[in-house]
């Protein structure tokens, strides 16, 4: 068994309390076996290499948002994840802040097994699910460190406001519903020191296979409209 956890420190050359070196729990790694081996040389470089692409967390200096679509995660079309794959993911997303994650599936086994590897200080936010076959049965979600980020109280959906004209005969207004979007975006809001901000995560529609697919220009559009 082996934790790669650091503790907690105070630089004192500049009073900026760091709490980035309280890492996830990686205690169900084995260093005995060929995987568990294999699975801490990964993690190690991986963080050696965010290390020098992503800034340090700092409590009071910084705020360090992140969007991720994670694929499937985890859908029965594609099967569970590798147990390695949940550290990596975690290893990631614990550089940061606040996470929106797209492409949440309806069971959320994945998403908790992230909580629980990531540790007590993490909790999530999460949207129900889309129906129909373009919703995908998603979910949207916000990952953040209560550390630094608190729930503020606000979780809603954007929904597009009805297209509004005249009679022409009357001058009466008439509202006209519109398309919405296949995945309705998800707005929540937060509180980070003295800060309250609200932050907005959609997942746009996929379309087809092809560069400026119609329908996914359309969505783009049409968020400015509900925003």
């Amino acid at each position: 068994m082996i934790s790669l956890h650091t503790a907690k420190r105070l630089k004192n050359s500049n009073s900026y309390t760091f709490y980035s070196d309280i890492m996830p729990s990686y205690q169900n790694i084995d260093p005995r076996t060929p995987n568990g081996k294999r699975t801490i040389e990964r993690l190690l470089k991986l963080r050696t290499r965010l290390s020098g692409e992503i800034p340090q967390k700092q409590l009071e200096k910084n705020l360090l948002i992140a969007s991720w679509n994670i694929r499937e995660f985890d859908s029965p079309a594609y099967g569970d994840r590798a147990e390695e794959a949940y550290y990596y993911i975690a290893e990631v997303i614990s550089k940061f802040d606040i996470i929106a994650i797209q492409e949440v599936r309806q069971d959320l086994k994945a998403l908790k097994k992230l909580i629980r590897i990531l540790g007590g200080y993490w909790e999530y936010i999460v949207t129900d699910v889309t129906e129909g076959r373009q919703g995908n049965q998603e979910r949207l979600a916000f990952v953040f460190d209560t550390r630094k980020v608190k729930f503020g109280g606000l979780a809603g959906e954007v929904v597009l406001p009805p297209f509004e004209t005249k009679d022409p005969e009357t001058g009466q207004t008439i509202y006209q519903p519109v398309k919405q979007l296949a995945r309705t975006p998800y707005m929540c809001g937060f509180k980070a020191g003295w800060t309250d901000f609200i932050l907005s995560t959609v997942h746009i529609l996929y379309g087809t296979s092809v560069a400026n697919d119609p329908g996914r220009i359309a969505e783009i559009k049409n968020i400015g409209i509900g925003v």
